[in-house]
């Protein structure tokens, strides 16, 4: 809908003009006159009205409104907002003189990034081969140096996607552990979900109302949560052969190894669209890990560890962020690492992944995850 505005200056000269029209004498509409001053107060009432319309025109369409009234425009249909996702991932605890005594990690200990700012806790997971329930914790047997666990950030969103390495802080003593380490970076944690993804979300959601098709289905799985990478193959099994009256759903929430929670949401969820008579499977996404070398040269008086970091979590954050059945693209990783280091470096090399200089993934039910980053000095 299209409404014809008119500001202030505009507003006051008709509304003169009008006057006039309708008086056969001369009127006086010299600044300070009279009639001025009501003709300019009129406008000014007509301006705050004209507000108010274009405010009611924009929270009565999704695609208009914004914060908080897209969660009440969403809610008359019993849609809301999805939360943010905390981050998990696995902890190692070290004890540097293991022969000396054991040691258990209870639930609830606490280990922190190495600033200080960022806390995680142990969770429990009885599958887990040193947890046991008598102890409440995680055992480290006499004489094994280590023992890893899973940790959930205290802060829910993007806040606990963290490096490797970085979380390496003790904030609860645990006798016979000395210090901890996460070995690989941490990408599943997810930020509440933004105007544009719901309102994206919202136009899945009501083209799966008039039936079970494929996007009903892509709609109860992005459905679940806010981190979900997924990909839908109909008539086929995962291996490859045809079956009709089937498909499958493999999904990835950015760290590469779904937990049984959320598959089964999002089983739970398909069920629930699914045509009667048609079978279906949920799957984890098999993950392909991406050893990624950079080659850069630095501009003069650089450090290289000043352009490692940057160029590192730049890397990390594309390749983590690939949805499943996504390709690696390697010529991209170049941009990506020239654009996050800036003038510290002159140029970028051949980037190569898995030792080989070419993209990876992009096949069905996979996805491609960061195993490591590497950037040296052999930019040419």
């Amino acid at each position: 809908m299209n409404i014809s505005l008119q500001n202030f200056s505009t507003l006051v000269s008709n509304s003169a003009a009008a006057a006039q029209g309708s008086c056969s004498a001369l009127l006086d509409f010299t600044a300070g006159s009279v009639a001025r001053a009501l003709i300019e107060a009129n406008s000014t009432v007509a301006l705050w009205i004209q507000y108010l319309i274009l405010q009611v025109l924009s929270v009565t369409r999704l695609a208009t409104s914004f914060g908080s009234d897209v969660d009440t425009w969403i809610a008359q249909y019993g849609v809301v907002r999805l939360g943010a996702t905390a981050a998990t991932t696995s902890e190692t605890f070290i004890s540097l003189s293991p022969a000396s005594t054991s040691a258990v990690v209870p639930v609830g200990a606490i280990v922190k990034s190495s600033d200080g700012t960022i806390a995680f806790t142990v969770t429990e997971d009885s599958t887990n081969q040193y947890w046991s329930d008598t102890a409440g914790g995680y055992v480290r047997p006499q004489g094994l140096a280590s023992i890893t666990c899973p940790v959930q950030c205290n802060t829910a969103g993007a806040i606990g996607n963290v490096s490797g390495g970085v979380i390496n802080l003790l904030g609860t003593q645990i006798a016979g552990i000395d210090t901890c380490t996460n070995l690989s970076a941490v990408s599943n944690g997810a930020d509440e979900e933004s105007d544009d993804s719901v309102k994206n979300r919202m136009v899945l959601w009501f083209s799966s109302l008039s039936s079970a098709t494929l996007m009903a289905v892509e709609a109860s799985i992005s459905g679940v949560a806010s981190n979900l990478t997924y990909q839908v193959v109909e008539n086929q099994t995962p291996g490859g052969q045809y079956r009709g009256g089937y498909f499958f759903a493999t999904i990835d929430d950015g760290s590469g190894d779904v937990s049984d929670t959320i598959l089964n949401s999002v089983e739970d969820a398909i069920e629930a669209t699914r045509a009667c008579g048609v079978e279906t499977s949920t799957l984890r996404a098999t993950v392909i890990p991406a050893a990624i070398v950079v080659p850069v040269s630095l501009a003069s008086g650089v450090d290289l560890m000043s352009v490692q970091t940057a160029v590192s979590g730049a890397v990390t954050n594309y390749v983590n962020a690939l949805g499943v059945g996504s390709v690696c693209q390697y010529t991209f990783i170049s941009s990506i690492a020239l654009q996050a280091a800036g003038s510290l470096v002159t140029s970028v090399g051949v980037v190569t992944v898995n030792g080989v200089v070419a993209d990876i993934g992009g096949t069905v039910g996979s996805v491609v995850r960061i195993a490591s980053v590497t950037v040296n000095s052999g930019g040419n």
